[in-house]
């Protein structure tokens, strides 16, 4: 490889339109390597960082109660291709892996319906659980919530995956490229949203969510069909799929935090860790025994410490000393997100 010093030497000797096509290359070189590094996402499930969420985790105290499906197309440029066949309205209802899943097909939806109300708690809110079986073949859908059936408000969502080269059906995406999308984490691990995320929406109301709506990602990268992200990235997933298990297969969405009606059963849950937002203090467990660890939003371990039972000191309390941010706690079989505004 050329030093520097050499680099600039055989620089300065092309010619002036060489110097600033190849400046130009080096500049979008280098921007490109810079956001590819920086820009990066919670990894898969199992890794150090993920945030990804097991279907039998003792934090999940409901699931969906109702379930309304309007299917898509095979392949939503073949208007005689039909529509995705595979499960029924009954597979989306209960806890995960529990009544197989259902289909969407490409654009389909599905509305789920919660009773009682999920609520905007500490951390993760809900999750949705997919039936891929692989950690990097990923089928997306989007993922909005309503109060009232009538306002929808959409999650923010991100996806760095390269638009050039169409995934095909059976293709890889990297679960670290994306970010706020079902379908995330292979089964039996769910993708989870916090409905903080959304507090600035004033068409919905947070502490009252009683519907979930997912609609599947049109992977496509052709513009006339496929689908953006929050940035207006084209979203590239496995397309076409012109099986009757076409586009997003919903297994369950599992409920984190919900309105009171279910308040004692969530008491009975021995939840390992919790986070309070007011005091920025996370408060442990010591019937659980594990190491605490914190992760950036890149999935980078910041944080971690062994705890174990302290006589006398059924909680303990611990307040991160880090930089203003985001961050995702680790304990037990436990991950809650939390949000510090400050820096100790």
């Amino acid at each position: 490889m050329q030093s520097l010093p050499a680099l600039l030497i055989y620089f300065q000797y092309l010619p002036v339109r060489r110097q600033i096509r190849t400046a130009m290359l080096l500049l979008n070189t280098c921007w490109i390597f810079t956001n590819t590094a920086l820009a990066q996402f919670a990894p898969a499930a199992g890794k150090p960082g993920s945030t990804a969420i097991k279907a039998d985790s003792s934090c999940f105290i409901n699931w969906a109660s109702k379930c309304h499906i309007q299917r898509g197309l095979k392949q939503i440029n073949v208007p005689d291709s039909g529509f995705a066949s595979v499960g029924s309205e009954l597979s989306a209802i209960g806890p995960a892996s529990s009544n197989g899943v259902v289909s969407l097909g490409d654009g389909g939806i599905a509305t789920l319906t919660f009773n009682p109300p999920i609520t905007n708690g500490e951390g993760f809110d809900f999750a949705v659980f997919e039936n891929t079986f692989l950690d990097t073949f990923l089928e997306l859908a989007f993922v909005e919530v309503s109060s009232d059936s009538l306002s929808w408000a959409r999650f923010p969502n991100t996806s760095l995956t390269q638009n050039t080269q169409q995934t095909q059906a059976f293709g890889f995406t990297q679960p670290t490229q994306i970010h706020n999308l079902a379908g995330k984490y292979r089964h039996p691990y769910g993708t989870p949203f916090d409905l903080q995320d959304l507090a600035m929406m004033s068409n919905i109301r947070i502490n009252e969510i009683r519907y979930v709506r997912l609609i599947d990602v049109v992977g496509s990268i052709d513009t006339i069909w496929g689908k953006k992200d929050s940035y207006q990235n084209i979203i590239n997933d496995p397309w076409p799929t012109p099986f009757p298990s076409s586009g997003f297969d919903l297994d369950a969405v599992g409920v984190i935090h919900q309105q009171a009606g279910m308040a004692v059963i969530q008491n009975q849950i021995p939840r390992a860790i919790w986070f309070d937002q007011q005091t920025e203090t996370l408060f442990i467990a010591s019937r659980h025994t594990g190491t605490l660890e914190i992760f950036n939003v890149q999935g980078i371990r910041v944080f971690g410490e062994s705890h174990s039972i302290q006589s006398g000191h059924p909680i303990q309390q611990f307040k991160p000393t880090l930089r203003a941010g985001t961050y995702v706690a680790k304990y037990g079989n436990q991950s809650i997100k939390i949000i510090l505004t400050s820096t100790r």
